[in-house]
């Protein structure tokens, strides 16, 4: 059993070996063909740029989809109105606050209702108005529902 052992490690040991020693050759004949060909290519300057490095992370945003959320509110499918309400919700402003207010009116249920989470989620007092009406027009709607299905 040792000897299966010291085999294993024998072989072993020259794998790691000769596996190192072909890289180095390998990586040194790759590295001088590559300085090679580099000499032949005609020298073209290059202009560097510098990059405008950020001062901290908190400079570092996301791209501010805000607008593309609202333009998303006027969609004629009512899937990405919803979807675009919901987002809205993590946003502030009062263009966010008007463009939910008027997501309010929304004929698809789904989407006034997401509106009206956004709107409470964001808390702004200018949208109490609007949130007070759209849940009495829900609670309007709910009974007229209730009364249809009731007579049937």
């Amino acid at each position: 059993m040792v000897e299966i052992e010291l085999k294993i490690l024998l072989l072993t040991t020259i794998y790691f070996i000769t596996w190192f020693l072909v890289e180095k050759v390998f990586l040194r004949i790759y590295r001088s063909f590559k300085k090679e060909k580099e000499s032949m290519e005609p020298a073209i300057p290059k202009k560097i740029v510098p990059l405008a490095t950020p001062r901290s992370m908190g400079d570092i945003t996301p791209l501010d989809q805000t607008a593309r959320y609202q333009k998303g509110l006027k969609s004629p499918d009512w899937r990405i109105r919803r979807i675009s309400a919901v987002q809205l919700g993590e946003k502030r402003g009062s263009g966010v606050v008007q463009s939910l207010i008027a997501a309010l009116k929304d004929s698809r249920e789904e989407v006034s209702i997401a509106a009206g989470e956004s709107l409470a989620k964001i808390g702004d007092p200018s949208a109490i108005a609007a949130l007070t009406e759209h849940v009495r027009n829900l609670e309007k709607r709910m009974d007229e529902e209730f009364e249809k299905a009731r007579a049937a």
